[in-house]
């Protein structure tokens, strides 16, 4: 999940980037800008949802007997960049990055929320404000009086031009140049592309690149309407000076609603707009501004999603429950730690020591698969169909785990509280240590199994070991909720974690290092 939150952030700012070139080419020609941004905001929402899960058929224009050939549209990316992957250097990473892509979708929901009601309540606040402002008339135009709001245009289903009180007391010819600007938001629909635009930011309220596209859509907004305006044969030096009076009277603050009144700086910079004068060249400059911007827009379209999890992709299969309850039970798998398997109706569920539940899903019927990690298991069952074991496999390892009883697992979880609680490391735990920094995988100490998976993972560790560099000392710094020793390993460019369990006999049954 934090991969593809990496690569929607990517293809937004992509976009706005895009979307920014586009605006200076539209600026040098007097074009709209308004639809540059609206279009923006609806492609940083589309593009991460269309490219990763969108399959086209395409026809054999060749052999047109030939049945269409189905292309996903992430293969037909070609920017494979690397996205940053979370490591939280435990065990249990992956059920980490489960509980993280949980508790984010859970945090995505409450913001989205929490947005959507900030703007009902705006709404309903301004809806109260509308019942006391006065009814009049502007010339021939119906208008709302307010005291200290406005020139503004509010509402979604009836919008209607809100002036403030001081407006009543200036020239005709000002008050025309107010009711023109805001005359135009109401024809060109402004106000409806504004609520457009807000509701799709409640959609990805965490998008950052989102919301200053929505900054950039406000101010596109009101230079668009200042062009139609002038377009309309008004005094170009009277609507400036309108515009500065209206920026010398603030309004208050009514939430995101097409207003002539806008931050002094804003204001500034829209007179300087609209006293541009065209360039020589600006039409050769605004076609290389939109071949970059298109190109720009291409690269975004162009960058590949992270991949779904190949264990995702499976599809489980039904398996009767009748022979999903055998394998109800508890499996040891190290000195302190059990699986223990449950039916919850027709979902099978396994939970590792320190872990919560996890539903299993049936590929076989002896075999199962998690969606939340890479990770797949099989029940080992004799010619009777008795169950004595399950072979687990994750990240190319395999272990084996024998079913147990109930008074066996609750023996092995009195011995595992009873070491966290001490805190207390092996008696020889010190030489174990060294055994494992020593990349000997000679020693008698350690099992055949952890052997094959030091072996296997020979360069990577090396490759590790060579950029942190000598160790210059460690230090115990407890037992975790699985009752491995760990310790903290300082070399003269980094650090490292060490953890190890033994089994019974002392041998090394389990290790991990990892900066």
């Amino acid at each position: 999940m934090l991969a593809m939150v990496s690569y929607v952030v990517m293809v937004g700012v992509l976009l706005s980037i895009a979307a920014l070139v586009a605006e200076y080419a539209a600026k040098q020609r007097a074009a709209s800008r308004r639809w540059i941004w609206i279009t923006t905001i609806a492609a940083s929402l589309l593009l991460p949802l269309i490219i990763p899960n969108v399959t086209v058929h395409m026809p054999d224009l060749i052999k047109p007997a030939a049945e269409d050939k189905a292309i996903a549209l992430r293969d037909m990316t070609s920017v494979h960049v690397p996205l940053a992957v979370l490591d939280l250097g435990l065990p249990d990473t992956a059920v980490k990055a489960y509980w993280l892509d949980a508790f984010f979708h859970r945090m995505w929901l409450a913001i989205s929320l929490a947005v959507l009601a900030a703007l009902t309540l705006s709404g309903g606040l301004l809806y109260w404000r509308k019942r006391h402002w006065l009814q009049g008339r502007l010339g021939n135009t119906p208008v709302l009086i307010a005291p200290d709001i406005g020139p503004a245009v509010v509402g979604l289903l009836r919008p209607r031009i809100v002036i403030p009180a001081w407006l009543l007391h200036e020239s005709a010819e000002r008050q025309q140049f107010v009711l023109a600007h805001e005359q135009s938001h109401l024809d060109a629909r402004d106000p409806q592309m504004l609520t457009i635009a807000l509701c799709l930011l409640v959609v990805m309220p965490w998008n950052l690149p989102l919301w200053w596209q929505f900054h950039r859509l406000r101010r596109a907004i009101e230079v668009d309407c200042d062009a139609r305006v002038l377009r309309g044969g008004r005094d170009m030096a009277e609507y400036c000076e309108t515009l500065i009076q209206v920026g010398q009277n603030q309004s208050r603050y009514i939430g995101a609603v097409a207003a002539m009144s806008e931050s002094g700086s804003f204001l500034e910079q829209r007179i300087k707009i609209m006293l541009l004068k065209p360039r020589k060249w600006a039409r050769l400059s605004a076609l290389a501004m939109m071949s970059v911007s298109v190109g720009m827009a291409a690269f975004a379209a162009q960058v590949t999603p992270p991949d779904a999890s190949d264990v995702s992709a499976k599809h489980a299969i039904s398996v009767n429950p009748a022979v999903l309850a055998k394998y109800v039970g508890i499996y040891q798998f190290g000195p302190y730690s059990v699986l223990t398997v449950k039916l919850d109706g027709t979902q099978l569920e396994a939970q590792l020591t320190g872990q919560p539940f996890f539903p299993v899903y049936p590929s076989g019927d002896t075999t199962f698969f998690y969606k939340v990690v890479d990770a797949h298991m099989n029940f080992v069952t004799t010619a009777q169909g008795q169950v004595t074991s399950v072979e687990f496999y994750q990240n190319g390892q395999h272990i084996g785990a024998p079913r147990i009883d109930a008074d066996t697992a609750q023996r092995l979880q009195s011995a595992l509280e009873k070491r966290v609680s001490a805190q207390q490391p092996y008696a020889d735990s010190e030489q174990v240590l060294q055994i494992l920094l020593s990349g000997n995988t000679d020693s008698p100490r350690l099992s055949p199994a952890l052997v094959q998976a030091i072996r296997e993972r020979h360069s990577a560790l090396e490759a590790m070991v060579g950029k942190l560099g000598p160790i210059t000392s460690h230090e115990f710094i407890g037992v975790n909720p699985q009752g491995w020793d760990k310790y903290l390993v300082r070399h003269i460019n980094g650090t490292e974690n060490v953890s190890f369990v033994l089994d019974s006999h002392g041998v090394i049954v389990g290790a991990l290092r990892h900066p």
